[in-house]
């Protein structure tokens, strides 16, 4: 069985680039494909004609799950080729009606974000920001026909190469990621589940209501536990290079989201009550989405420990210590 391929890919993120992997048999196959770009396309075709292979060769596509660094480039691949492209269940309608969905994230994250922004410099700042993001989101992304969309379960195996993988369901970054395991070499393909710097939340809806946010922080921390129970000796992430010695990245990653925690809950202790107050502390000068989907995060974790609760004050998201 042969290992897979990786191809880095830029990406507008801030991490610089986006990991592909590449099968060549029996047929060539791409997992994830990067973003929309120009710079994404020319280095995707250099990659493969490494492999005396073009886009055009390209017959199956599978996606981890639909953030526009790993999906937005499926489109125009797939006008290339005419490949498949194959997604779980829950990134379907992500596929396929791309913008409808956008359009119920943005919903979810100027609730949960902006509407808890003061109405000042650092609000407007980052209101900008936000929609400016998702202008960029939406041109690297092209929605794909529906005639070339399959999908795979949320369990059981897929044939991916030469070999079986197990279909790993693995939310927290997102609560549509699925990861790929290959039991008999211990490979998991790990998608933003397990990378050398620890994953973010998104803001999202929840798939079976998308009127309330998923706590993605918590869902995180349940998926890590599951990361553990794996006999893994590589990991080929969606970021960064492939590593070893999971379980002590699992163990790092998880003491600093508690240690981040607690910090929160010292704060609001000493009077910081609002968001946007200890966001100003817990991020200094680093006004990003990330920050906001983590802070989010341990406010979650806090509130589901009893420890702090929240209500509505001057319009405000307010929290307390119980």
């Amino acid at each position: 069985m042969t290992e897979p391929i990786r191809i880095e890919l830029p990406t507008m993120y801030g991490m610089k680039s986006v990991n592909a992997y590449l099968f060549l048999n029996p047929e060539p196959v791409l997992i994830d494909c990067g973003e929309k770009t120009k710079a994404s396309w020319e280095a995707l075709q250099s990659a493969l004609s490494v492999y005396n292979l073009a886009i055009k060769d390209l017959k199956k596509i599978i996606i981890t799950h639909a953030h526009v660094d790993h999906i937005g480039m499926a489109g125009r691949i797939v006008e290339e080729s005419g490949a498949e492209v194959w997604v779980n269940k829950y990134c379907y309608d992500w596929a396929v009606d791309t913008d409808q969905m956008w359009k119920r994230r943005m919903v979810m994250m100027e609730k949960h974000i902006l509407g808890d922004m003061p109405p000042n410099g650092d609000g407007e700042n980052f209101k900008k920001m936000l929609f400016s993001f998702m202008g960029a989101v939406m041109d690297a992304w092209d929605t794909l026909p529906a005639e070339k969309v399959h999908t795979f379960p949320m369990e059981g195996t897929l044939k991916i190469g030469d070999g079986d993988w197990q279909i790993i369901y693995a939310p927290g970054h997102t609560n549509m990621q699925t990861c790929f395991y290959q039991k008999e070499k211990k490979w998991l393909i790990g998608a933003d589940m397990l990378l050398s710097i620890t994953p973010t939340p998104v803001i999202e809806f929840k798939l079976d209501d998308p009127s309330k946010r998923q706590r993605g922080l918590a869902e995180m921390l349940q998926s890590f536990e599951k990361m553990k129970t794996l006999e893994i000796d590589t990991v080929f992430p969606g970021h960064y290079e492939p590593f070893s010695n999971h379980r002590r990245l699992i163990e790092a990653q998880v003491r600093r989201i508690h240690m981040r925690k607690d910090a929160t809950y010292e704060l609001i202790k000493d009077g910081k009550n609002r968001f946007y107050e200890l966001f100003d502390v817990l991020y200094t000068n680093r006004m990003n989405m990330p920050g906001m989907s983590m802070l989010r995060g341990y406010l979650d974790l806090l509130i589901d420990e009893n420890r702090i609760e929240e209500s509505i004050e001057d319009g405000y998201t307010a929290y307390h210590l119980v």
